[in-house]
């Protein structure tokens, strides 16, 4: 990718975020506290794997590829988990304002994990080979999975893998125990993760088809 294209995306990936943060503090119905405040929150966490992503993929150390890939890993269902957040939208006066905002920030959230999660796949690749690349894709969407059924349903986020690791843990296994127990949130976390992972393998096939108009 050259440096235009990656200032596009950079670009064009902020101007989404902005846009979401700009559809909420221009709503004539109140204060922009509500959606656009967790909204905004949840697209900041969203951008972070992004950016350990960045570093995962620039890093010259190979002894620095565990702790980024295990920081990155943690906050890449922060990406996809901007899709279930359209549960909060509501019919209204200004139903298709928030529908444009949710919509705005679950595109944001998909594309930013599909950056990232490229990024990380390329150094994969690069250094242990194709199937491992394509194994860390598949354990990173499957993972996504369960961060999703952390976060939405069990109401756990990212930081509190740092300060309750113990209880998130033991929670999490007590779903794995019985997944089919709780049909909603199993359902709903297959449903986004597959959504990710397609999108994921349009951008990476698109990718393929410009690389080979180009040698053509």
């Amino acid at each position: 990718m050259t440096n235009v294209a990656r200032a596009v995306l950079l670009a064009a990936l902020g101007a989404t975020t902005v846009l979401t943060f700009v559809i909420g503090v221009t709503d004539p119905i109140g204060t922009p506290s509500y959606p656009t405040k967790f909204l905004v929150w949840n697209l900041f966490l969203a951008w972070i794997p992004v950016f350990f992503a960045a570093c995962f993929a620039a890093v010259r150390r190979r002894l620095w590829l565990v702790p980024l890939g295990l920081a990155w890993v943690a906050f890449l269902p922060n990406s996809p988990y901007l899709v279930t957040d359209l549960v909060h939208l509501g019919e209204g006066v200004e139903l298709w304002r928030h529908v444009l905002q949710y919509g705005f920030a679950a595109w944001t959230g998909i594309m930013l994990g599909v950056v990232s999660l490229r990024l990380v796949h390329a150094r994969v690749e690069r250094e242990l080979g194709v199937i491992a690349g394509w194994t860390t894709v598949l354990v990173s969407v499957a993972l996504c999975a369960i961060g999703i059924v952390i976060g939405r349903f069990q109401r756990w986020n990212s930081w509190d893998l740092v300060r309750q690791p113990d209880a998130v843990m033991a929670t999490t296994l007590e779903w794995m125990r019985s997944p089919f127990a709780d049909t909603q949130s199993t359902g709903v976390a297959i449903a986004v993760a597959a959504f990710f992972g397609l999108a994921y393998l349009t951008i990476w096939s698109l990718g393929g088809l410009v690389g080979q108009r180009e040698q053509t």
